[in-house]
């Protein structure tokens, strides 16, 4: 039986013991491999974003009119108050507040019977007179012929001359009595000077209103309409400039100076405007010279005008016009801090970011004096995405079909794997080891064993 143990016991440590070079030289070759397979490979490289697309149109070419704009009050041509003449009660008005009413409408009626009778009366005296000069007429006769007869007395006669020219005077005055009788009971009809816009009346029927005092209602004019604005003393010497020709080569008179107004809800007004007016004075506390234009202003189809007294409107004054201006969209302007720029996209689709010297704004596009050319393509949409020395993909602003970008060939990376090969040194996660005995952790470094060190301690 001892022998038998010790054979056994023998056999074991020297099978371990040949299992150990076996074991270790395995474990060598797996770190070869793996370091072999990690020299091998490199990281992957992300792939080139596409060129970002932007939106462009080309510098356009146009006559722009010289304009200069101000801050402009519209003004009513003619505003009046309606005031009765005479004093007395209302009897009827005759028309509709806010209305338009034509010239010589009838707007007010003042009991006229007090004033008819006032006529009568003055047309009674009229008769009277009349009737006492046909008497005294004849006796101025009778008395000159009696005295040229020796029958009648001298003092008679100058007496009956006196009295004749005293009705005279009468009838003179009777006369004045009788217009002004006329006139009271014309006036008891008040009737609109020109035709407008009649306002909200403050005397209704029944009311007294008192002669030369009391206002029934005011009359506007809105057809055609002052529009008036002042301008600063630079400013006109600018303007002065252009109207003598010095700038543009023709001279302009204030009667030819046409303008044009914008409405609140920022369209232009259908009808332009004439200078007529404009002061010889600066005003010195604002240094400041007022000038005034006649627009048309007709009624529209709501029964309103689209002007009216008193609004605010902005006024642009058409000077002249410059030739061959170079227009680009508003979107195409930048600002930054370092002033106003215009992306521009040249003929290699590569993004030039240019410094530009802008001038007035003409329908929705401004006017650039510097920094771009004719027929260059400038950027509208898409700025925020693309810097100087960027290749972009053009869209047309018209259109939506890209022009083809010319970015630079990549080169391919030779180590780069297909996405969907794995990495030849990456082992299978279900092989092990073939030397790793059963019960150790497949970590890829193989432990001592140490039941077969304390056998051999044993021995």
């Amino acid at each position: 039986m001892f022998e038998t143990t010790v054979i056994e016991a023998t056999f074991t440590r020297t099978q371990r013991a040949c299992d150990r070079p076996l074991r270790t030289a395995s474990c060598i070759a797996f770190l070869v491999i793996a370091t072999a397979s990690g020299c091998d490979s490199k990281p992957t490289a992300k792939p080139k974003p596409p060129p970002p697309q932007v939106s462009v149109t080309e510098v356009s070419e146009a006559t722009v009119p010289i304009i200069y704009p101000f801050s402009g009050t519209v003004q009513a041509v003619k505003y009046v108050d309606i005031i009765p003449r005479v004093t007395g009660y209302i009897t009827e008005r005759k028309f509709v507040e806010g209305s338009i009413v034509k010239k010589d409408q009838l707007l007010y009626v003042i009991d006229p019977r007090p004033f008819q009778a006032a006529l009568d009366s003055a047309q009674a005296d009229m008769t009277r007179s009349e009737a006492q000069l046909t008497l005294w007429t004849g006796e101025v006769k009778r008395y000159t012929d009696l005295a040229k007869q020796g029958a009648g007395s001298e003092q008679q006669k100058e007496e009956a001359v006196a009295k004749e020219a005293e009705t005279k005077a009468d009838i003179e005055q009777n006369k004045a009595n009788l217009e002004t009788a006329k006139l009271n009971l014309e006036y008891t009809n008040l009737a609109a000077p020109f035709e407008g816009r009649i306002q909200n009346t403050k005397r209704n029927i029944g009311q007294l209103v008192d002669a030369e005092s009391t206002v029934l209602t005011s009359l506007v004019q809105i057809d055609p309409i002052y529009v008036e604005f002042k301008v600063t003393r630079n400013e006109l010497f600018e303007m002065q400039e252009i109207t003598s020709g010095k700038l543009t080569g023709k001279k302009v008179d204030i009667s030819n100076i046409k303008f044009k107004v914008q409405l609140p809800n920022g369209k232009e007004y259908a009808y332009e405007g004439t200078l007529d007016y404009m002061s010889s004075e600066i005003n010195p506390a604002t240094d400041t010279l007022m000038l005034r234009g006649i627009i048309e202003n007709p009624e529209n189809k709501s029964n309103s005008e689209s002007l009216i007294s008193g609004q605010y409107v902005p006024v642009q004054v058409i000077l002249g016009e410059t030739p061959n201006s170079l227009l680009v969209p508003k979107a195409a302007l930048v600002e930054s801090q370092l002033g106003e720029q215009i992306y521009v996209v040249n003929n290699s689709n590569e993004v030039e970011i240019r410094d530009v010297t802008i001038g007035t704004l003409f329908q929705e596009q401004y006017v650039v004096t510097s920094g771009v050319k004719l027929g260059e393509k400038v950027i509208v949409e898409g700025t925020q995405k693309v810097r100087a020395g960027m290749t972009v993909n053009v869209i047309d602003e018209a259109g939506s079909k890209p022009e083809p970008s010319k970015p630079e060939p990549s080169k391919p990376e030779p180590s780069q794997p297909a996405p969907s090969q794995p990495a030849p040194s990456q082992p299978a996660p279900s092989q092990p080891a073939p030397s790793q005995p059963t019960g150790e952790k497949a970590s890829g470094v193989t432990t001592p064993a140490k039941p077969a060190q304390a056998s051999e301690a044993k021995s």
